[in-house]
């Protein structure tokens, strides 16, 4: 009997993953913050920022994680601040780790947002990649669904008199499609996986070019806090960090096709020792130099 007792005990820790503790970022903004590092069966896909508007009636969030359980535990600790109805999920791209809990949401009554690509990428019941890296314990009860609504341009919701906006990108940044959400009234962005800060980015799916036309539009706004998909900075450092990895990409790869090296070369001698403090760069600077020189290869811009 002891024995089953203990058992059950075991199987019920194991089914949390998740320490989440939300921080105020502005008036009315929280954040959970991700580890800088990827996904994991010891981080249950923590490895993302996730966000939530508070407004006088209810609550907005940004990006909903990496699970039903950790949209679940995220819903939990932002009871205690209020108990308040979940009205809108905004998903700002198609990559998992950014809207896995979105069933979870849905259950509670929110409508769900989102992008096209992340629809046409992610049918419903499809598997995400995920699902198959953080435990079962973890990933339990974690489905793909349907998103409700499509953001497809620039527009805005006003929800308990707090203006809310889309920015939507028509060309390809870290996705082929990415949205953005701003709070004029408090100068914040929530940028998504535009702006990371401590760790580089991945561009499988989007582009340098269209990573550093986005960042020019991003210092064209009038932002007192920025709000990254990934990392712990909410100043300009995201920014500037990766506006230095963007053009060190694209610099090194256009000099390298001028001057004749092949793609192999390039991916095994490109000199980023400059940035070797920024987390991630075992996992994805290789393929990323492969996609920028692909992206170079015939580039006929400046």
């Amino acid at each position: 009997m002891l024995k089953k007792i203990v058992i059950v005990i075991c199987a019920v820790s194991l089914s949390f993953a998740y320490d989440l503790k939300p921080v105020k970022i502005s008036d009315s903004v929280y954040q959970f913050l991700g580890k800088t590092e990827q996904p994991s069966k010891d981080n249950g896909g923590n490895m993302v920022n996730t966000y939530w508007i508070k407004t006088a009636k209810s609550y907005i969030v940004v990006d909903s994680g990496p699970s039903y359980q950790y949209a679940k535990d995220a819903h939990k600790a932002m009871k205690k601040i209020a108990d308040l109805p979940i009205k809108y999920v905004i998903n700002t791209h198609l990559h998992d780790d950014h809207w896995l809990g979105n069933n979870y949401y849905k259950e509670l009554g929110a409508t769900l947002y989102g992008t096209k690509a992340q629809a046409k990428k992610f049918p419903v019941g499809s598997e995400a990649h995920m699902l198959s890296v953080i435990k079962p314990e973890d990933a339990a009860g974690t489905k793909v669904i349907a998103l409700d609504q499509f953001i497809d341009k620039n527009s805005s919701i006003t929800v308990d008199n707090k203006k809310i906006e889309f920015i939507h990108f028509d060309y390809a940044v870290h996705t082929p499609e990415d949205i953005m959400v701003y709070l004029p009234s408090e100068k914040i962005l929530i940028a998504g996986d535009i702006l990371f800060s401590q760790r580089i980015t991945s561009i499988r799916d989007g582009s340098v070019e269209g990573g550093l036309k986005s960042l020019d539009d991003v210092e064209k706004m009038n932002v007192k806090v920025y709000a990254t998909g990934h990392g712990k900075f909410t100043d300009k450092t995201a920014i500037k960090q990766m506006r230095d990895y963007f053009t060190a990409l694209k610099m090194n790869a256009r000099k390298a096709i001028e001057d004749g090296v092949d793609i192999d070369t390039f991916v095994k001698t490109a000199d980023f020792s400059a940035f070797n403090n920024m987390a991630m760069m075992q996992v994805l600077h290789k393929s990323n130099l492969g996609f920028a020189y692909t992206e170079y290869e015939f580039f006929e811009g400046k």
